[in-house]
């Protein structure tokens, strides 16, 4: 989103001989767009910060036709990138250039990797993420999510500027052991820096191309790389897969508990909490990586991922086999709550546990007897447990885990327990509809009335469709499954499991979900050892919470039964009309909550696009009329 954009020579003229005139264009325009931009020190940092780039800019002898952006808002990220410079190369190749800009002028080291101390406002000293490396993963979301970055092979280099810090801290801010980044890939310009920095920029932008950031911003937003190839980095302890502030907090925090807790002896039990799509298990395999693979090349750590859902981590595995990971190095890694029944005490430096929501305190089939506490084995065997979490998504009867019973366990072991604003992932990861998107759905399904009840699909960025009948939907999901392998149809679980018996549909007339008079008949998931998602086999199948749950989609197509329907102007949901077995049919609170989280799950699968078919009129019609058609 461009909030500010213009040439070299406009920007400079708007910074000298009175700073306040690009700081309250900048400000007005950042309220007009709905981003902020009212709090004092914001305003001061582009009154005192910007004529120092517009310096820079002068001293370098730029053709004053070039543009600059500030402010620009990644799509799929809450962030901000200060101060962007773009145009072409000497060899004419597309490059922009991203600048943080801070006012310090001191700085320590952190005991947070990638982060050191500072003053960010009077008074306040705080672990904050280096700026270069902030700069960094913005390009990286944008060489990642942007197709036309990728596409158009758009370079996208990157530095900071600290223009008031001396010299004499170079030592900290350009550590290469702390901050190997600062040496390679994303400098650190300092207050007498000035000429260098100039340099810097003059070789990377020589000439203007005006459409360069419209392009970009009007482009299709999209993951460039799969997320295996994303989920082996981060396991090699790559330090460059979070996306960020947020994420990189929640990376730092748990790498920074797990020194101090094998140094020292302590406990410490971090809670991370985030909605669908907000990175949960990036963030997670990214701590794992750092721990078996640390940057500073000191002595692995013993550390694994545990999720109480088997389909997150049997699909993760499936996607690592082919790497250079073998099945029992993937096993020693992947594990489930069962495992720790038995280990001896503090055995793991860190559990990391994913989808915390579903973990389980006993559950028939995993060779426990009913007198043992699984959570608290978990406990007993760990150091640290980080744990993501995201109560609106319980599904089921067993799911057992709350915030409030991981205080109990941490207050039982004496651990220090970490969570809060800092350690809150709200960024969008997975669906390209955004924010936007998940809030809508989230005020739809009647979770909150914070946001507008009305959603509008930006096309081509999302694809979002209400189908009138479900054999629509499912012709659309097979069309897309053609060119996009991970398009599935998923139901809420309103129709009975009748082809259980007969998994390989041997019989012709077994069908589990037959709608449209006849005219759409399909069955449920098979079970077997490959996971449904990475199965071409099951397109023809229809998958349940229990199978993506966790997990992505390319395009999703969701059915929504007769146990959520439209009555007298508000959604009543009907659980039991719902024929899932894990129910808490004697609770029915607790059920409403499970189905309408069930929907939440299917509803937030989509990374491109999500089709929706209601069994119910009323509920079709509804939804429908929540959605506001493109002018």
């Amino acid at each position: 989103m461009i909030v500010y954009q213009e040439t070299i020579k406009t920007f400079q003229s708007e910074c000298f001989p009175y700073a306040s005139v690009i700081a309250n264009k900048v400000r007005d325009k950042m309220k007009e767009m709905g981003l902020g931009g009212g709090a004092k020190p914001q305003y001061d940092a582009w009154e005192n910060s910007l004529p120092y780039m517009a310096k820079v800019l002068t001293k370098s002898g730029l053709d004053t036709n070039i543009d600059v952006a500030i402010e620009y808002k990644l799509e799929t990220s809450e962030d901000r990138a200060d101060f962007i410079v773009y145009g072409l190369d000497e060899n004419d190749k597309p490059n922009l250039l991203v600048v943080e800009l801070k006012q310090w002028s001191t700085v320590k080291q952190s005991s947070i990797p990638n982060f050191v101390l500072a003053q960010v406002s009077r008074g306040n000293v705080t672990d904050v993420w280096h700026p270069s490396i902030q700069a960094y993963n913005y390009a990286n979301i944008l060489q990642k999510f942007n197709e036309y970055v990728n596409d158009h092979h758009v370079a996208t280099e990157t530095c900071s500027y600290l223009h008031n810090m001396p010299n004499v801290f170079e030592a900290i801010i350009r550590d290469p052991k702390l901050f190997p980044i600062t040496a390679t890939e994303s400098q650190v310009f300092l207050k007498d820096d000035v000429d260098k920095l100039a340099d810097f920029i003059k070789k990377n932008v020589k000439k203007p191309k005006k459409d360069l950031l419209y392009l970009i911003d009007n482009s299709t937003i999209r993951p460039t790389e799969a997320f295996s190839r994303m989920l082996h980095e981060a396991l090699k302890g790559s330090p460059f897969s979070s996306y960020d502030l947020h994420q990189a907090k929640a990376v730092g925090q748990a790498l920074k508990s797990v020194n101090e807790a094998v140094h020292y002896g302590y406990r410490r039990t971090i809670i991370v909490k985030g909605g669908p799509g907000t990175g949960k298990s990036v963030v997670a395999m990214n701590i794992l990586g750092q721990l078996i693979h640390p940057a500073d090349g000191s002595k692995p750590m013993n550390a694994c991922y545990v999720t109480p859902n088997y389909i997150p981590r049997e699909t993760f595995s499936e996607d690592l086999i082919g790497t250079d990971y073998r099945k029992s190095a993937i096993a020693n890694l992947f594990k489930t709550i069962s495992s720790f029944v038995g280990q001896t005490e503090q055995a793991f430096a860190c559990v990391i546990v994913d989808e915390a929501h579903r973990a389980f305190q006993w559950k028939f089939g995993y060779g426990v007897s009913k007198d043992i506490d699984m959570i608290d084995k978990l406990f007993y065997a760990s150091s640290v447990q980080v744990f993501f979490i995201d109560e609106d998504q319980v599904v089921t009867k067993d799911d057992y885990l709350t915030i409030d019973l991981i205080k109990k366990y941490a207050e039982k072991y004496h651990s220090q327990l970490l969570m809060g604003d800092d350690l809150t992932l709200t960024s969008q990861f997975r669906c390209l509809g955004g924010e936007r998107y998940v809030a809508f759905i989230n005020s739809f399904l009647g979770y909150d009335n914070k946001h507008s009840k009305y959603f509008q699909p930006k096309v081509p960025k999302y694809d979002f469709k209400i189908c009138d009948s479900a054999s629509e939907l499912r012709d659309l999901i097979f069309e897309k499954n053609i060119t996009f392998k991970k398009a599935r149809i998923v139901a809420g679980e309103a129709y009975e499991w009748t082809s259980k018996l007969d998994p390989n549909g041997t019989d012709p007339d077994d069908f589990d979900i037959v709608l449209d008079g006849g005219a759409f008949k399909m069955r449920w998931n098979k079970k077997q050892s490959r996971s449904y998602v990475n199965d071409p086999l099951q397109i023809d199948r229809v998958g349940s919470v229990s199978t993506v749950q966790g997990i992505d989609l390319d395009y999703c197509g969701v059915i929504i039964g007769k146990d959520m329907v439209y009555r007298n102007s508000q959604i009543v949901y009907v659980p039991e009309a719902n024929k899932a077995d894990y129910m808490p049919r004697s609770d029915k609170d607790k059920a409403i909550r499970c189905v309408r989280n069930g929907y939440k799950v299917l509803l937030t699968r989509g990374i491109r696009g999500t089709y929706i078919y209601c069994q119910d009129e009323a509920l079709r019609n509804h939804l429908k009329s929540l959605i506001i058609k493109e002018q």
